[in-house]
């Protein structure tokens, strides 16, 4: 009969210990990675095109909803409802920037240009109140608030400008840092509530900050 080897089920366990032993050491060792600027922006990239896959669907379905409650419309009705411009999208331009204050030094002004469409991609002039905020994100710590303003229907009347580049609406808000003191964009947010309807529009877009002039 042969004999037991009492010793094998020892050198598994040590073996087992050790192994687990190094995990354990390497574990300790493991160095954690901070999220970069580039892992940010691909986060807020993911988050906006979740954002607008969730508007696409919830703009479907409100289509198919007004088809319901138009198919039993007199025929002129739906003829009037289909020849009115609806606005579908109030867009941040690209040529929005922030540029230095005429007033202080110590300061800047956002110059916020909106491009207004209908769903055939027109111009349309807009109607109601627009809320603006400014966020500065820094590669390292919180978010900062710039700005938060709101600005009321009559004074949105007053943004539009025409010209031969087309038309659009254009806003000043004041910011109460220099442009040495932003990073390079800075992240705008509009919301637009129509009147009447009180149906919003939100927009988000990173706006160019203008080089400083000592820089």
């Amino acid at each position: 009969m042969k004999p037991i080897d009492q010793t094998t089920p020892l050198v598994c366990l040590f073996s087992r210990g050790s192994v687990v032993g190094l995990l354990l050491i390497c574990g300790c060792q493991m160095k954690v990675m901070q999220p970069t600027s580039d892992d940010q922006v691909r986060e807020r990239i993911a988050s906006l095109e979740e954002h607008n896959r969730s508007l696409e669907e919830t703009n479907s379905g409100l289509e198919a909803r007004i088809e319901e409650l138009t198919a039993e419309a007199p025929p002129e009705v739906r003829a009037l409802g289909a020849a009115t411009p609806r606005l579908t999208s109030l867009r941040i331009a690209s040529s929005s920037s922030v540029e230095a204050s005429e007033e202080a030094p110590d300061r800047s002004t956002l110059v916020l240009r909106l491009a207004p469409r209908d769903d055939r991609g027109r111009f349309l002039q807009i109607v109601g109140g627009l809320e603006v905020r400014a966020v500065s994100v820094p590669d390292t710590g919180a978010p900062v608030l710039l700005a938060s303003r709101q600005i009321d229907p009559l004074d949105v009347r007053e943004g539009w400008r025409g010209g031969f580049m087309g038309s659009g609406y254009v806003f000043e808000v004041p910011l109460e840092v220099s442009l040495a003191e932003l990073p390079p964009t800075i992240d705008v947010v509009t919301i637009f509530t129509e009147g009447g309807s009180k149906r919003t529009l939100r927009d988000e877009a990173p706006v160019q900050v203008s080089e400083a002039e000592n820089s």
